[in-house]
């Protein structure tokens, strides 16, 4: 595919008796590639247990590409304990699903802002509103989007005033208009 670049994602082994991600890392390099994203969990730790970021460490130490790590990144300031690691980036899966302010959060944490960036209500609002109008124009279906987004609608409105009994009431939603009903009245507020 040259000249374009090309990157790679590995996990830190199969299981913990084959932990092999400085050797992995090390063969892609000498294969050309120009970037590399760990995750710090082996395959059969699938999301469950601990990412090992030691082992990320011991990967930057052992190639001279950027090295990207990931895993239990979950809050901005897991950032700050990682940074030691050598790490070129940060790899943010699913809480970006959860808390898509997450890089926000992290840049201005990093910047060392006296008021860490955190979303309005408003904020929120306009995002879930946005991407539930995406969801609906991709499947053509309002009932079919907005039954997928229940889930993502359910982490976007953790911190909402009387977020619980509003989730339950989300479940349950099937129209852009239902959840404005829902959730006008506390952005209002």
């Amino acid at each position: 595919v040259a000249p374009l670049p090309v990157t790679a994602k590995i996990r830190i082994g199969w299981d913990e008796a084959s932990i092999n991600a400085t050797i992995t890392a090390r063969l892609l390099e000498g294969a050309g590639i120009q970037r590399l994203a760990v995750h710090g969990r082996t395959r059969s730790q699938g999301y469950s247990g601990k990412a090992n970021w030691d082992v990320i460490a011991e990967v930057v130490q052992a190639v001279k590409i950027p090295v990207i790590g990931n895993g239990d990144i979950a809050v901005a300031e897991d950032v700050l304990q990682h940074l030691s690691t050598g790490v070129a980036g940060f790899m943010i899966g699913r809480a970006a699903m959860t808390n898509p302010w997450i890089f926000s959060e992290i840049r201005s944490l990093l910047r060392g802002d006296a008021l860490p960036f955190q979303p309005t209500l408003e904020e929120r609002w306009e995002l879930i509103r946005r991407h539930c109008r995406e969801e609906i124009a991709l499947k053509k279906n309002e009932a079919a989007a907005m039954a997928s987004m229940r889930a993502r609608l359910m982490a976007y409105t953790k911190g909402f005033p009387g977020a619980r009994p509003l989730r339950e009431k989300i479940s349950a939603i099937s129209s852009l208009a239902q959840l404005e009903t829902l959730l006008m009245p506390l952005v209002k507020e």
